[in-house]
Protein backbone atom coordinates (compact mmCIF):
# COMPACT_ATOMS: atom_id res chain seq x y z
CA UNK A 1 0.00 0.00 0.00
CA UNK A 2 2.71 2.46 0.78
CA UNK A 3 4.95 1.67 -2.51
CA UNK A 4 1.83 2.05 -4.59
CA UNK A 5 1.09 5.74 -3.03
CA UNK A 6 4.95 6.31 -3.41
CA UNK A 7 4.56 5.47 -6.96
CA UNK A 8 1.60 8.03 -7.70
CA UNK A 9 3.58 10.66 -5.99
CA UNK A 10 6.73 10.53 -8.52
CA UNK A 11 4.17 10.57 -11.30
CA UNK A 12 2.33 14.12 -10.37
CA UNK A 13 5.53 15.16 -9.51
CA UNK A 14 6.56 14.73 -12.69
CA UNK A 15 3.49 15.84 -14.41
CA UNK A 16 4.32 19.17 -12.50
CA UNK A 17 7.75 19.59 -13.77
CA UNK A 18 6.63 19.43 -17.56
CA UNK A 19 3.72 22.10 -16.51
CA UNK A 20 6.66 24.46 -15.09
CA UNK A 21 9.04 23.28 -18.13
CA UNK A 22 6.37 24.27 -20.52
CA UNK A 23 5.30 26.91 -19.03
CA UNK A 24 8.34 28.49 -18.70
CA UNK A 25 9.25 28.23 -22.71
CA UNK A 26 5.33 29.00 -24.29
CA UNK A 27 4.96 32.42 -26.06
CA UNK A 28 1.81 32.12 -26.14
CA UNK A 29 1.25 31.09 -29.82
CA UNK A 30 0.07 27.83 -31.91
CA UNK A 31 2.83 25.27 -31.51
CA UNK A 32 1.61 23.09 -34.58
CA UNK A 33 1.28 26.77 -37.14
CA UNK A 34 3.73 26.33 -40.06
CA UNK A 35 6.54 28.28 -40.90
CA UNK A 36 6.69 30.55 -43.75
CA UNK A 37 9.70 28.55 -45.58
CA UNK A 38 6.46 25.76 -45.40
CA UNK A 39 3.63 28.29 -46.69
CA UNK A 40 5.53 28.90 -49.61
CA UNK A 41 6.71 25.71 -50.37
CA UNK A 42 3.20 24.83 -50.47
CA UNK A 43 2.30 27.37 -53.03
CA UNK A 44 4.76 26.01 -55.31
CA UNK A 45 3.40 22.62 -54.88
CA UNK A 46 -0.45 24.37 -55.51
CA UNK A 47 0.55 25.87 -58.48
CA UNK A 48 2.65 22.77 -59.82
CA UNK A 49 -0.56 20.46 -59.71
CA UNK A 50 -2.87 23.40 -61.24
CA UNK A 51 -0.44 23.87 -64.70
CA UNK A 52 -0.55 20.31 -64.57
CA UNK A 53 -3.98 19.71 -64.50
CA UNK A 54 -4.68 22.77 -67.32
CA UNK A 55 -2.08 20.48 -69.46
CA UNK A 56 -3.96 17.33 -69.22
CA UNK A 57 -7.64 18.76 -69.71
CA UNK A 58 -7.46 22.61 -70.61
CA UNK A 59 -6.64 22.46 -74.09
CA UNK A 60 -9.80 20.31 -75.26
CA UNK A 61 -10.97 17.31 -76.74
CA UNK A 62 -11.34 16.24 -80.45
CA UNK A 63 -14.73 18.33 -80.78
CA UNK A 64 -13.14 21.51 -79.74
CA UNK A 65 -9.75 21.30 -81.00
CA UNK A 66 -10.06 24.44 -82.31
CA UNK A 67 -9.81 27.16 -79.75
CA UNK A 68 -7.79 30.66 -80.39
CA UNK A 69 -4.39 30.51 -78.49
CA UNK A 70 -3.61 26.89 -78.94
CA UNK A 71 -0.16 25.69 -80.20
CA UNK A 72 0.34 24.81 -83.75
CA UNK A 73 3.20 22.30 -82.57
CA UNK A 74 2.47 19.86 -86.28
CA UNK A 75 2.59 23.37 -87.90
CA UNK A 76 -0.10 24.66 -90.71
CA UNK A 77 -2.77 22.54 -92.37
CA UNK A 78 -4.73 24.44 -95.69
CA UNK A 79 -8.12 23.81 -95.39
CA UNK A 80 -9.78 24.17 -99.20
CA UNK A 81 -13.22 25.69 -99.09
CA UNK A 82 -15.36 25.15 -101.73
CA UNK A 83 -18.68 27.41 -102.48
CA UNK A 84 -21.61 28.16 -104.39
CA UNK A 85 -21.75 31.42 -103.43
CA UNK A 86 -17.57 32.74 -102.71
CA UNK A 87 -19.25 36.13 -101.09
CA UNK A 88 -21.01 33.92 -98.40
CA UNK A 89 -17.55 31.88 -98.56
CA UNK A 90 -15.18 34.44 -97.82
CA UNK A 91 -17.53 35.67 -94.88
CA UNK A 92 -17.32 32.34 -92.90
CA UNK A 93 -13.77 31.58 -93.37
CA UNK A 94 -13.21 35.12 -92.31
CA UNK A 95 -15.03 34.50 -88.75
CA UNK A 96 -13.63 31.44 -88.42
CA UNK A 97 -9.95 32.32 -89.20
CA UNK A 98 -10.45 34.94 -86.47
CA UNK A 99 -11.18 32.55 -84.09
CA UNK A 100 -7.16 31.40 -84.87
CA UNK A 101 -8.35 27.33 -85.16
CA UNK A 102 -6.26 24.67 -84.14
CA UNK A 103 -6.76 21.20 -85.39
CA UNK A 104 -4.82 18.35 -84.57
CA UNK A 105 -2.01 20.54 -83.63
CA UNK A 106 -2.52 22.59 -87.11
CA UNK A 107 -3.24 25.75 -87.35
CA UNK A 108 -6.27 25.81 -89.79
CA UNK A 109 -6.09 28.24 -92.69
CA UNK A 110 -9.00 28.41 -94.59
CA UNK A 111 -8.78 28.93 -98.62
CA UNK A 112 -11.39 29.25 -101.48
CA UNK A 113 -11.24 26.71 -104.50
CA UNK A 114 -13.15 26.16 -107.51
CA UNK A 115 -13.53 22.84 -107.63
CA UNK A 116 -15.64 20.62 -105.12
CA UNK A 117 -13.81 17.43 -106.02
CA UNK A 118 -10.54 19.60 -104.34
CA UNK A 119 -12.52 20.83 -101.49
CA UNK A 120 -12.38 19.06 -97.90
CA UNK A 121 -15.93 21.50 -97.08
CA UNK A 122 -18.79 22.33 -99.24
CA UNK A 123 -20.71 25.46 -98.78
CA UNK A 124 -24.08 25.66 -100.66
CA UNK A 125 -27.64 24.69 -100.28
CA UNK A 126 -28.42 21.39 -98.78
CA UNK A 127 -30.11 20.22 -102.15
CA UNK A 128 -30.70 17.04 -104.79
CA UNK A 129 -28.44 19.07 -107.40
CA UNK A 130 -25.45 19.79 -104.93
CA UNK A 131 -25.84 16.06 -103.78
CA UNK A 132 -25.23 15.27 -107.21
CA UNK A 133 -22.37 17.60 -107.94
CA UNK A 134 -20.77 15.95 -105.09
CA UNK A 135 -21.50 12.63 -106.50
CA UNK A 136 -20.04 13.66 -109.88
CA UNK A 137 -16.86 15.04 -108.29
CA UNK A 138 -16.82 11.08 -106.19
CA UNK A 139 -16.54 13.15 -103.81
CA UNK A 140 -19.04 11.75 -100.13
CA UNK A 141 -20.34 13.75 -96.99
CA UNK A 142 -18.90 13.34 -94.05
CA UNK A 143 -21.98 14.06 -91.94
CA UNK A 144 -25.25 12.32 -92.71
CA UNK A 145 -27.21 15.92 -91.95
CA UNK A 146 -25.04 19.08 -92.54
CA UNK A 147 -25.81 22.03 -90.63
CA UNK A 148 -26.85 25.04 -92.13
CA UNK A 149 -24.44 27.99 -91.50
CA UNK A 150 -25.59 31.09 -93.15
CA UNK A 151 -29.24 32.66 -94.20
CA UNK A 152 -28.78 34.62 -97.07
CA UNK A 153 -31.84 36.80 -98.17
CA UNK A 154 -32.50 37.76 -101.36
CA UNK A 155 -34.73 40.32 -104.13
CA UNK A 156 -34.52 42.43 -106.60
CA UNK A 157 -32.22 44.79 -107.34
CA UNK A 158 -33.14 48.18 -109.70
CA UNK A 159 -32.79 51.76 -110.96
CA UNK A 160 -35.94 52.15 -108.90
CA UNK A 161 -37.50 50.24 -105.68
CA UNK A 162 -40.78 47.50 -107.10
CA UNK A 163 -43.66 47.23 -105.90
CA UNK A 164 -43.58 43.26 -105.87
CA UNK A 165 -47.16 42.13 -105.85
CA UNK A 166 -46.67 44.10 -109.10
CA UNK A 167 -43.35 42.25 -110.69
CA UNK A 168 -43.64 39.27 -112.77
CA UNK A 169 -41.48 37.16 -113.56
CA UNK A 170 -41.07 38.40 -117.15
CA UNK A 171 -39.28 41.51 -115.95
CA UNK A 172 -36.86 39.62 -113.96
CA UNK A 173 -33.13 38.79 -114.78
CA UNK A 174 -30.73 36.40 -113.44
CA UNK A 175 -26.88 36.67 -113.62
CA UNK A 176 -26.55 32.66 -112.70
CA UNK A 177 -23.25 32.86 -113.29
CA UNK A 178 -22.49 34.73 -109.95
CA UNK A 179 -25.57 34.40 -108.33
CA UNK A 180 -26.86 30.67 -108.76
CA UNK A 181 -28.33 30.24 -105.52
CA UNK A 182 -30.10 33.27 -105.25
CA UNK A 183 -31.54 33.34 -108.72
CA UNK A 184 -33.28 29.90 -108.04
CA UNK A 185 -35.17 30.84 -105.35
CA UNK A 186 -36.10 34.29 -106.73
CA UNK A 187 -37.43 32.84 -109.69
CA UNK A 188 -39.33 29.60 -108.10
CA UNK A 189 -40.33 32.20 -105.66
CA UNK A 190 -41.82 34.79 -108.28
CA UNK A 191 -43.40 31.56 -110.19
CA UNK A 192 -45.95 30.74 -107.49
CA UNK A 193 -45.58 27.24 -108.12
CA UNK A 194 -45.34 26.74 -111.71
CA UNK A 195 -41.52 25.16 -111.77
CA UNK A 196 -41.77 24.81 -115.46
CA UNK A 197 -42.21 29.21 -115.99
CA UNK A 198 -38.95 29.06 -113.41
CA UNK A 199 -36.74 27.46 -114.99
CA UNK A 200 -37.98 29.05 -118.69
CA UNK A 201 -37.18 32.56 -117.26
CA UNK A 202 -33.52 30.99 -115.76
CA UNK A 203 -32.68 30.00 -119.15
CA UNK A 204 -34.03 33.01 -121.28
CA UNK A 205 -33.57 36.10 -119.15
CA UNK A 206 -30.37 35.85 -118.30
CA UNK A 207 -27.11 38.24 -117.95
CA UNK A 208 -23.82 37.52 -118.17
CA UNK A 209 -22.66 39.16 -114.60
CA UNK A 210 -24.22 41.31 -111.98
CA UNK A 211 -22.01 44.05 -113.00
CA UNK A 212 -23.56 43.68 -116.87
CA UNK A 213 -27.04 44.45 -115.51
CA UNK A 214 -28.44 47.78 -116.43
CA UNK A 215 -31.73 48.20 -115.65
CA UNK A 216 -33.11 48.31 -119.38
CA UNK A 217 -36.99 48.20 -119.99
CA UNK A 218 -37.42 48.76 -116.33
CA UNK A 219 -35.91 45.30 -115.27
CA UNK A 220 -34.76 44.01 -112.58
CA UNK A 221 -32.26 41.40 -111.42
CA UNK A 222 -32.46 38.88 -109.00
CA UNK A 223 -29.70 38.68 -106.50
CA UNK A 224 -28.50 38.60 -102.77
CA UNK A 225 -28.72 41.08 -100.13
CA UNK A 226 -24.74 41.13 -100.24
CA UNK A 227 -24.03 41.04 -103.71
CA UNK A 228 -26.23 43.98 -104.53
CA UNK A 229 -24.65 45.73 -107.77
CA UNK A 230 -23.48 49.70 -106.89
CA UNK A 231 -25.68 52.16 -107.28
CA UNK A 232 -28.85 49.75 -107.78
CA UNK A 233 -31.50 49.80 -105.00
CA UNK A 234 -32.39 46.42 -102.73
CA UNK A 235 -36.00 45.35 -101.95
CA UNK A 236 -35.96 41.83 -100.19
CA UNK A 237 -39.04 39.21 -101.50
CA UNK A 238 -39.19 37.54 -97.66
CA UNK A 239 -37.05 34.62 -99.08
CA UNK A 240 -33.52 33.35 -98.22
CA UNK A 241 -30.53 30.98 -99.44
CA UNK A 242 -29.92 29.15 -96.75
CA UNK A 243 -25.88 27.56 -96.77
CA UNK A 244 -25.10 24.35 -95.52
CA UNK A 245 -21.58 23.12 -94.73
CA UNK A 246 -21.01 19.95 -95.96
CA UNK A 247 -17.82 18.27 -94.28
CA UNK A 248 -15.94 16.02 -97.45
CA UNK A 249 -14.13 12.74 -96.19
CA UNK A 250 -10.85 12.71 -97.35
CA UNK A 251 -9.87 11.88 -100.49
CA UNK A 252 -7.67 11.93 -103.40
CA UNK A 253 -5.05 15.14 -102.95
CA UNK A 254 -7.34 16.26 -99.52
CA UNK A 255 -5.98 14.79 -96.18
CA UNK A 256 -7.42 13.08 -93.10
CA UNK A 257 -6.10 16.23 -91.70
CA UNK A 258 -7.76 18.60 -94.12
CA UNK A 259 -10.95 16.56 -93.75
CA UNK A 260 -11.27 17.05 -90.08
CA UNK A 261 -10.45 20.85 -90.25
CA UNK A 262 -13.37 20.81 -92.61
CA UNK A 263 -15.78 19.04 -89.97
CA UNK A 264 -14.74 21.87 -87.41
CA UNK A 265 -15.34 24.46 -89.48
CA UNK A 266 -18.84 23.12 -90.15
CA UNK A 267 -19.01 22.77 -86.08
CA UNK A 268 -17.89 26.38 -85.70
CA UNK A 269 -20.15 28.12 -88.56
CA UNK A 270 -22.99 25.85 -87.13
CA UNK A 271 -22.32 27.34 -83.45
CA UNK A 272 -22.22 30.61 -84.35
CA UNK A 273 -25.26 30.86 -87.01
CA UNK A 274 -28.50 32.05 -84.98
CA UNK A 275 -31.36 30.62 -87.26
CA UNK A 276 -32.32 34.59 -88.38
CA UNK A 277 -35.45 34.76 -91.01
CA UNK A 278 -36.19 34.87 -93.28
CA UNK A 279 -36.10 31.17 -94.53
CA UNK A 280 -35.29 29.20 -97.53
CA UNK A 281 -38.89 28.52 -99.45
CA UNK A 282 -39.34 24.78 -100.85
CA UNK A 283 -37.75 24.93 -104.31
CA UNK A 284 -37.69 22.10 -107.00
CA UNK A 285 -34.67 20.45 -107.93
CA UNK A 286 -34.99 21.29 -111.82
CA UNK A 287 -35.33 25.13 -110.88
CA UNK A 288 -32.08 24.13 -108.80
CA UNK A 289 -30.51 22.87 -111.69
CA UNK A 290 -31.56 25.31 -113.96
CA UNK A 291 -30.13 28.03 -112.02
CA UNK A 292 -26.29 26.20 -112.14
CA UNK A 293 -23.93 28.30 -115.28
CA UNK A 294 -24.36 25.41 -117.55
CA UNK A 295 -27.83 24.38 -116.16
CA UNK A 296 -29.98 25.99 -118.65
CA UNK A 297 -27.23 28.12 -120.64
CA UNK A 298 -29.34 29.25 -122.97
CA UNK A 299 -32.49 27.99 -125.93
CA UNK A 300 -30.27 27.84 -128.70
CA UNK A 301 -29.17 30.91 -130.54
CA UNK A 302 -32.81 32.59 -129.79
CA UNK A 303 -34.19 30.04 -132.70
CA UNK A 304 -35.64 27.34 -130.86
CA UNK A 305 -39.18 29.19 -130.67
CA UNK A 306 -39.00 30.47 -134.29
CA UNK A 307 -41.40 28.88 -136.94
CA UNK A 308 -38.26 27.26 -138.00
CA UNK A 309 -37.99 25.62 -134.59
CA UNK A 310 -41.96 24.99 -134.34
CA UNK A 311 -41.83 22.92 -137.35
CA UNK A 312 -38.85 21.16 -136.95
CA UNK A 313 -40.19 19.93 -133.73
CA UNK A 314 -43.55 19.29 -135.98
CA UNK A 315 -41.47 17.06 -138.41
CA UNK A 316 -40.07 15.37 -136.15
CA UNK A 317 -42.89 14.36 -134.34
CA UNK A 318 -44.99 13.37 -137.44
CA UNK A 319 -41.51 11.28 -138.66
CA UNK A 320 -41.94 9.57 -135.28
CA UNK A 321 -45.57 9.06 -135.60
CA UNK A 322 -45.00 7.64 -139.37
CA UNK A 323 -42.02 5.50 -138.50
CA UNK A 324 -42.59 1.27 -136.96
CA UNK A 325 -41.97 1.89 -133.38
CA UNK A 326 -40.17 -1.52 -133.33
CA UNK A 327 -37.46 0.32 -135.38
CA UNK A 328 -36.24 3.34 -132.81
CA UNK A 329 -33.32 2.99 -131.35
CA UNK A 330 -30.30 4.16 -129.18
CA UNK A 331 -27.02 5.42 -130.90
CA UNK A 332 -24.44 3.27 -129.07
CA UNK A 333 -23.98 2.95 -125.42
CA UNK A 334 -23.10 5.77 -123.04
CA UNK A 335 -23.18 6.86 -119.21
CA UNK A 336 -26.52 5.87 -118.40
CA UNK A 337 -29.03 6.93 -115.88
CA UNK A 338 -32.36 4.89 -115.95
CA UNK A 339 -35.79 6.56 -114.88
CA UNK A 340 -38.57 4.82 -114.01
CA UNK A 341 -41.95 5.13 -113.23
CA UNK A 342 -43.55 3.63 -110.11
CA UNK A 343 -46.91 5.05 -110.54
CA UNK A 344 -49.91 3.05 -109.89
CA UNK A 345 -50.29 2.77 -113.99
CA UNK A 346 -46.81 0.65 -113.86
CA UNK A 347 -48.39 -1.39 -111.10
CA UNK A 348 -49.33 -4.18 -113.55
CA UNK A 349 -45.67 -4.49 -115.20
CA UNK A 350 -43.18 -3.44 -112.34
CA UNK A 351 -41.72 -6.99 -111.63
CA UNK A 352 -40.42 -7.27 -115.13
CA UNK A 353 -40.27 -3.22 -115.10
CA UNK A 354 -37.13 -3.95 -112.22
CA UNK A 355 -35.82 -6.79 -114.07
CA UNK A 356 -35.53 -5.44 -117.42
CA UNK A 357 -33.89 -2.17 -115.65
CA UNK A 358 -31.49 -4.20 -113.92
CA UNK A 359 -30.78 -6.43 -116.94
CA UNK A 360 -29.63 -3.45 -119.41
CA UNK A 361 -27.93 -1.90 -116.49
CA UNK A 362 -25.79 -4.83 -116.21
CA UNK A 363 -25.04 -4.92 -120.01
CA UNK A 364 -23.96 -0.87 -119.73
CA UNK A 365 -21.77 -1.69 -116.96
CA UNK A 366 -20.16 -4.37 -118.72
CA UNK A 367 -19.27 -2.06 -121.71
CA UNK A 368 -17.26 0.23 -119.23
CA UNK A 369 -20.02 2.72 -118.84
CA UNK A 370 -21.68 4.30 -115.54
CA UNK A 371 -25.01 3.42 -114.11
CA UNK A 372 -27.51 5.29 -112.01
CA UNK A 373 -31.13 5.19 -111.32
CA UNK A 374 -33.82 7.50 -110.05
CA UNK A 375 -37.47 6.42 -109.81
CA UNK A 376 -40.74 8.75 -110.14
CA UNK A 377 -44.44 9.37 -109.13
CA UNK A 378 -46.57 11.94 -107.12
CA UNK A 379 -45.04 12.94 -103.78
CA UNK A 380 -46.72 10.01 -101.51
CA UNK A 381 -45.60 11.03 -97.72
CA UNK A 382 -46.19 14.23 -95.88
CA UNK A 383 -43.86 17.28 -96.21
CA UNK A 384 -42.36 15.88 -99.61
CA UNK A 385 -42.73 18.04 -102.35
CA UNK A 386 -40.84 16.40 -105.29
CA UNK A 387 -42.18 13.73 -107.29
CA UNK A 388 -38.67 11.91 -108.27
CA UNK A 389 -36.35 10.18 -106.13
CA UNK A 390 -32.43 9.80 -107.25
CA UNK A 391 -31.54 6.29 -105.51
CA UNK A 392 -28.48 5.50 -107.13
CA UNK A 393 -26.00 8.46 -108.26
CA UNK A 394 -24.05 7.43 -111.29
CA UNK A 395 -21.44 4.57 -110.48
CA UNK A 396 -19.27 1.91 -112.04
CA UNK A 397 -21.06 -1.07 -109.93
CA UNK A 398 -23.86 -1.96 -111.49
CA UNK A 399 -25.14 -3.97 -108.90
CA UNK A 400 -26.05 -1.21 -107.24
CA UNK A 401 -28.58 -0.13 -109.69
CA UNK A 402 -29.94 -3.86 -109.76
CA UNK A 403 -30.28 -4.26 -106.31
CA UNK A 404 -32.00 -0.30 -105.36
CA UNK A 405 -34.59 -1.02 -108.50
CA UNK A 406 -36.02 -4.54 -106.85
CA UNK A 407 -36.84 -3.03 -103.84
CA UNK A 408 -39.54 -0.38 -105.63
CA UNK A 409 -43.17 -0.39 -104.59
CA UNK A 410 -46.32 1.83 -106.68
CA UNK A 411 -48.30 4.10 -105.80
CA UNK A 412 -49.34 7.70 -106.95
CA UNK A 413 -49.82 9.26 -110.40
CA UNK A 414 -46.87 9.68 -112.97
CA UNK A 415 -44.91 13.27 -112.87
CA UNK A 416 -43.06 12.69 -115.74
CA UNK A 417 -42.29 15.60 -117.15
CA UNK A 418 -41.11 17.12 -113.80
CA UNK A 419 -38.47 14.42 -113.47
CA UNK A 420 -37.28 14.41 -116.31
CA UNK A 421 -36.31 18.23 -116.19
CA UNK A 422 -34.55 17.41 -112.69
CA UNK A 423 -32.66 14.22 -114.27
CA UNK A 424 -31.61 16.31 -117.16
CA UNK A 425 -30.01 19.23 -115.41
CA UNK A 426 -28.54 17.04 -112.83
CA UNK A 427 -26.95 14.76 -115.87
CA UNK A 428 -25.94 18.01 -117.51
CA UNK A 429 -23.37 18.26 -114.66
CA UNK A 430 -21.71 15.19 -115.29
CA UNK A 431 -19.19 16.71 -117.83
CA UNK A 432 -19.44 14.02 -120.09
CA UNK A 433 -22.63 12.32 -122.24
CA UNK A 434 -25.12 10.96 -120.42
CA UNK A 435 -27.90 9.03 -121.81
CA UNK A 436 -31.28 9.06 -119.80
CA UNK A 437 -33.69 6.14 -120.54
CA UNK A 438 -37.57 6.83 -119.40
CA UNK A 439 -39.89 4.05 -118.44
CA UNK A 440 -42.93 5.14 -118.25
CA UNK A 441 -46.80 4.68 -118.67
CA UNK A 442 -47.34 8.39 -119.60
CA UNK A 443 -46.84 11.58 -118.08
CA UNK A 444 -50.03 13.23 -115.52
CA UNK A 445 -48.11 16.79 -115.44
CA UNK A 446 -48.12 17.16 -118.84
CA UNK A 447 -48.35 21.16 -120.05
CA UNK A 448 -47.42 23.07 -123.10
CA UNK A 449 -45.27 20.59 -125.70
CA UNK A 450 -43.34 23.29 -127.19
CA UNK A 451 -42.27 24.69 -124.04
CA UNK A 452 -41.52 21.51 -122.36
CA UNK A 453 -38.90 20.79 -125.46
CA UNK A 454 -37.55 24.10 -125.28
CA UNK A 455 -36.76 23.58 -121.70
CA UNK A 456 -35.18 20.31 -122.39
CA UNK A 457 -32.99 21.05 -125.64
CA UNK A 458 -30.81 23.20 -123.89
CA UNK A 459 -29.13 19.90 -122.07
CA UNK A 460 -28.98 18.08 -125.09
CA UNK A 461 -26.72 20.79 -125.92
CA UNK A 462 -24.88 19.67 -122.41
CA UNK A 463 -24.18 15.72 -124.08
CA UNK A 464 -27.96 14.33 -122.63
CA UNK A 465 -29.72 12.09 -124.32
CA UNK A 466 -33.15 10.99 -123.64
CA UNK A 467 -35.16 7.66 -124.59
CA UNK A 468 -38.18 6.68 -123.75
CA UNK A 469 -40.24 3.48 -123.57
CA UNK A 470 -43.27 3.35 -123.42
CA UNK A 471 -45.50 0.66 -121.45
CA UNK A 472 -48.98 0.10 -121.32
CA UNK A 473 -52.49 1.65 -122.85
CA UNK A 474 -52.31 5.28 -121.95
CA UNK A 475 -51.34 7.82 -124.40
CA UNK A 476 -48.06 8.69 -124.92
CA UNK A 477 -46.61 12.13 -124.19
CA UNK A 478 -46.18 13.89 -127.29
CA UNK A 479 -44.03 16.62 -125.86
CA UNK A 480 -41.82 13.78 -124.36
CA UNK A 481 -41.35 12.20 -128.11
CA UNK A 482 -40.48 15.67 -129.24
CA UNK A 483 -37.09 15.63 -127.39
CA UNK A 484 -36.00 12.05 -127.59
CA UNK A 485 -33.70 10.70 -129.52
CA UNK A 486 -35.41 7.18 -129.95
CA UNK A 487 -39.01 6.05 -128.23
CA UNK A 488 -40.64 2.46 -128.13
CA UNK A 489 -44.21 1.24 -127.14
CA UNK A 490 -44.74 -2.29 -125.60
CA UNK A 491 -48.10 -3.28 -124.72
CA UNK A 492 -47.08 -5.24 -121.45
CA UNK A 493 -44.36 -7.00 -119.64
CA UNK A 494 -43.61 -9.47 -123.15
CA UNK A 495 -40.62 -7.50 -125.04
CA UNK A 496 -40.21 -4.85 -122.29
CA UNK A 497 -36.22 -6.11 -121.52
CA UNK A 498 -35.85 -5.95 -124.77
CA UNK A 499 -36.81 -2.52 -125.26
CA UNK A 500 -35.15 -1.03 -122.04
CA UNK A 501 -31.71 -2.72 -123.67
CA UNK A 502 -32.51 -0.69 -127.20
CA UNK A 503 -33.23 2.32 -125.61
CA UNK A 504 -30.06 1.85 -123.34
CA UNK A 505 -27.98 1.13 -126.57
CA UNK A 506 -26.80 -2.77 -125.27
CA UNK A 507 -28.71 -4.31 -127.98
Amino acid sequence: MRQGATCALRIQADSADKAVYMARHSNGKNNYRLSGEALIALLVVLLLIAGLLWFIFGRGTDADEAQGGGECVAGDVTLPVAASDHAVAEQLMKTYQESAPVVRDHCVKPQLVDNVADAAVYLAPNTPVTQQQLANAKRTAAVAEPSVVANQPVGLAGTAEPKLDQVGLDKVRFAASDEPSASAVVAGTLAKGDDQAAVKALTDQRVDSLDGFDGADDAFLATSENAVPEGLTFTPIDAAVSYAAIPLNAAGDVTEDQSRAGQDLARFSADKFDGQDPQQPVIAEMVWAAALPAGGAALTDGTANDGAGAAGSDAKASAKDDAPESDSAASPVENTLFLLDTSDGMAPYIEPAKDAVGAAAGAVGERGKMVGLWNYSSPLNPGVTRGYRDNVALTGNAGDVDQAVHRFLTGGVPQTREAVLAAAGAAAQWGEPVRIVVVTTGTADAGNDEEFANTVRPFNDQGVDVTVVHVGGEPQDQGLRNVASSDQHVDGAEGLTDAVKSAAGVK
